[in-house]
């Protein structure tokens, strides 16, 4: 009997679950591996055992996709794989909370790219939860987000790609498959060109994709930086998407200041505007938000704290506020201690 869409999430999430565990950018490299019967010391409050449970399966997990990694690269290449591996896995899940709604809404999201050095230096295989919207210029709030973290997690598609880089080009290649009924292959083909001089840096990109049941489409986008001061950073970007299937533009403007506060602790600042069209685009909806972000155990668990208030042309711009808050486990080989 056929697997439904549900099911089929239940089992990858069994499967990777031992994996799991949350999802933002590293932070920071990390000192040699620990090994796993040295007892585990809480760095804030130098309290042994504490949260040993956590640093324990961490450790196993972190461990567990270096193996599989190495394993991957070695059964492919025909031969042993002596690097060290770098491969790493992010996951983020927390809850949505509005005034506006009866209950609070969920998210659940996370990818992992598996390095292949012996089977190529420039390729990675991708794993990771599919957003229902290939437009990200139309995100409000989270992509996976449903009415709870578990039902986030049951509806997430799955995707599975092989990444092909060039980078004296700066290309990404991923060829892959989207677990859904029917199965979606997909093709995505992306340059990036940037540089940096003093205090300024710029980027832009370039990208199109083609997926057997969503269509194709085509997103331009390209972003600038500034250093105010060591640990005060200024950016901001514009992107542009066109998707032939809906027959429509997004477009996206940011505005964000990031600001370290020390090593534990950081905040954004961030003001967005939208638009969509079918020929040409009108405004949508702006947002600003504050993002705190703190490292809660050394420098693979972190709470994120996000207040935001949204105003949507269809509701005459009257503001709406929700509390986004989030926690994201970093996983690896590079993240062990």
């Amino acid at each position: 009997m056929p697997l439904k869409k549900g099911q089929i999430a239940v089992v990858c999430l069994v499967t990777f679950w031992p994996l799991s565990v949350l999802s933002v950018e590293r932070v920071d490299n990390v000192d040699d591996q620990t090994k796993a019967t040295q007892p585990v010391e809480d760095t804030d409050t130098g309290e042994a055992g504490g949260v040993g449970w956590l640093q324990g399966s961490h450790e196993a997990v972190s461990k567990k996709i270096g193996s599989w990694s190495t394993n991957i690269d070695s059964f492919l290449s025909g031969r042993p794989s002596n690097q060290h591996s770098d491969s790493s896995m992010q996951i983020r899940f927390g809850s949505v909370l509005s005034k506006d709604k009866d209950e609070e809404t969920g998210f659940f999201d996370f990818s992992a790219q598996l390095k292949l050095p012996n089977t190529q230096d420039r390729l990675r295989l991708i794993i990771e939860s599919d957003p229902d919207s290939l437009a990200p210029e139309s995100l409000r709030g989270e992509s996976a987000q449903q009415n709870n973290v578990v039902n986030s997690a049951l509806k997430s598609s799955i995707s599975a790609a092989v990444r092909y880089m060039k980078e004296g080009i700066g290309m990404d290649v991923d060829a892959g498959i989207r677990v859904d009924f029917p199965l979606d292959p997909f093709l995505r083909v992306r340059f990036k060109q940037g540089d940096v001089a003093d205090r300024w840096s710029w980027w832009q990109k370039q990208e199109a994709f083609a997926y057997y049941s969503k269509g194709i489409g085509a997103r331009y986008g390209v972003g600038l930086d500034y250093v105010i001061s060591t640990p005060l950073i200024f950016s901001t970007d514009f992107s542009v998407a066109w998707l032939d299937k809906e027959g429509m533009f997004y477009s996206r403007e940011n505005f964000a200041f990031q600001h370290r506060l020390n090593d534990k602790n950081r905040l954004g600042y961030q003001l967005s505007f939208l638009q969509s069209g079918e020929h040409s685009v009108e405004p949508d909806s702006f947002l600003y938000n504050i993002q705190y972000e703190r490292l809660l155990y050394k420098d693979w668990l972190i709470g994120q704290v996000k207040p935001q208030f949204t105003h949507e042309a269809d509701n005459d711009y009257d503001g709406t506020f929700s509390l986004t808050l989030s926690l994201a486990v970093l996983l690896g080989p590079e993240y062990l201690r």
